[in-house]
């Protein structure tokens, strides 16, 4: 795992992706496109809600391959800022 803090709350993951946490979002950055995620406070860490079928913000479907390996990233950053979170899917 290899994560870079570009600013507070902000940092690239050894994919490409950049993650933003904001109080009840994440945004999630890969190759030019943004997903925003909603968070809820958790005990250890943000609760994640993953779409089923994941959409960029413009509309347009998350590759199938990125939306696989969409969990790992945020979990391997947000363990790089020392929370843990958990996720739960939105059908």
């Amino acid at each position: 795992m290899t994560v870079q803090e570009l600013q507070p709350r902000e940092a690239r993951h050894h994919s490409g992706a950049i993650l933003r946490s904001r109080r009840f979002a994440t945004q999630f950055e890969l190759g030019g496109h943004v997903l925003t995620l909603g968070v809820e406070p958790g005990v250890r860490g943000g609760l994640y809600y993953l779409p089923n079928a994941p959409t960029w913000d413009d509309g347009t479907p998350v590759p199938h391959d990125v939306a696989a390996g969409m969990q790992k990233v945020i979990e391997e950053v947000e363990r790089f800022w020392g929370h843990w979170p958990e996720f739960r899917a939105v059908l």
